[in-house]
């Protein structure tokens, strides 16, 4: 039995912004609290090869690539949270942790609807 969704376009519009918005928001927060903190080039390239592998399948709406953003998305976390309880931490850091905690509630919820939508258009 395929559980319905009422509204689902809508839900899935929202997320689908919601995940870009914060998504787009994370790079630029990525690039400049680096840029503050004076990060070699080297090592934000690495910062940024993780989340932007990510880009075509999140074009593409792939819900499997969405989940997989998801997890990426703790690792992030994971580093941000360490970050804040440094001597050093500044506002950038709280504005990634901010993001990301956006960023993974919309894309779980986007990943699950997307999903359950695709179902429903079989039903159709």
């Amino acid at each position: 039995m395929i559980k319905f969704i009422p509204q689902l376009g809508k839900k899935l519009r929202i997320a689908r912004q919601l995940t870009w918005g914060s998504f787009l928001l994370l790079l630029v927060v990525l690039f400049l609290n680096g840029f503050m903190s004076q990060t070699p080039v080297s090592l934000m390239v690495f910062t940024f090869v993780p989340l932007v592998i990510l880009v075509p399948g999140l074009y593409q709406e792939r819900y499997k690539t969405i989940s997989l953003l998801c997890f990426v998305t703790l690792l992030y976390f994971i580093v941000t949270v360490t970050n804040l309880f440094a001597a050093d931490a500044n506002l950038f850091d709280v504005a990634e942790l901010v993001l990301l905690v956006v960023l993974f509630s919309a894309a779980m919820m986007y990943s699950r609807w997307k999903q359950y939508s695709l179902y429903q258009d079989d039903m159709t």
